[in-house]
């Protein structure tokens, strides 16, 4: 947004917007120092943690006040979009906490109140964004879900065969923080039905778009992938899972990406 223009202090937006960036950038690193020692010196000292982390919660939330106060001194419209910004960022925090936490610790275990300090923020921001921890939950497992299909360096589905994709796809898919929180979110899942309805809608769509893809490839003429197709998708799935999961407990060669790669090439060809 372009920034508005006073003519009659005409030097006073640029000081605002210099001690507006001052502000947030100090805030930001507050916050991050927070995270640092939440991580860092909790099995420590746990009581000195806590006191110098909600100490630095308080000047970064003060922080953040004085830079949305100079941004509504220079107009209502750049501060409604840095309080937007914050709000996203504050989201988009609490939400990769979440996820690490729900990774290790599975939905039980894990506490709103580890989440939030892991994050930089008190709970009440979790309420805030989410209401619960079953929202927050559910929201982490969108967003998981979503990027199954979509990781960095990954392309759509229908740029590339079928057999590179799901290559590509095995190799980028080994972190054990992603293989932990996939697992958790099918436990979550089976159970919590009042939870299945959407995201067994999630999973469907994902599974539907690789049958088509697999119906595809080997008749392009047909509208709808048949049961066999249906049938090698889940196949691959099956496959991909096992591979990913037996290869990170084992470190087998033959259950690794590769192998599962080999193997789902051989059903695809068959």
């Amino acid at each position: 947004m372009a920034r508005r223009q006073d003519d009659q202090v005409p030097d006073g937006n640029a000081a605002d917007d210099s001690i507006g960036a001052a502000t947030r950038a100090l805030a930001d690193a507050t916050a991050a120092l927070t995270r640092l020692i939440g991580r860092q010196v909790q099995s420590v000292v746990p009581e000195v943690s806590d006191a110098v982390a909600a100490s630095l919660r308080e000047a970064s939330r003060g922080l953040a006040d004085a830079s949305e106060n100079v941004g509504r001194r220079g107009g209502s419209g750049r501060a409604e979009e840095r309080r937007a910004e914050r709000a996203g960022r504050t989201r988009t925090e609490l939400l990769d906490a979440a996820a690490r936490a729900f990774a290790r610790q599975g939905y039980e275990g894990a506490s709103l109140g580890d989440i939030a300090a892991d994050a930089g923020y008190t709970k009440g921001a979790v309420y805030a964004h989410f209401g619960s921890k079953h929202e927050l939950f559910l929201e982490v497992a969108r967003r998981q879900i979503a990027a199954a299909t979509a990781q960095p360096g990954l392309p759509p589905l229908a740029d590339e065969g079928l057999e590179p994709w799901v290559s590509a796809a095995l190799h980028t898919m080994v972190d054990e923080t992603d293989l932990l929180l996939s697992l958790e979110i099918l436990s979550f899942a089976v159970r919590h039905p009042e939870a299945r309805a959407e995201l067994g809608a999630f999973y469907e769509e994902g599974f539907a778009e690789l049958a088509g893809q697999v119906g595809r490839e080997r008749h392009p003429a047909a509208p709808e992938p048949d049961e066999a197709d249906w049938d090698t998708a889940l196949a691959v799935v099956s496959v991909s899972n096992i591979a990913l999961l037996l290869g990170a407990v084992t470190g087998s060669p033959h259950a690794s990406p590769e192998a599962g790669s080999r193997v789902i090439a051989r059903l695809l060809r068959g």
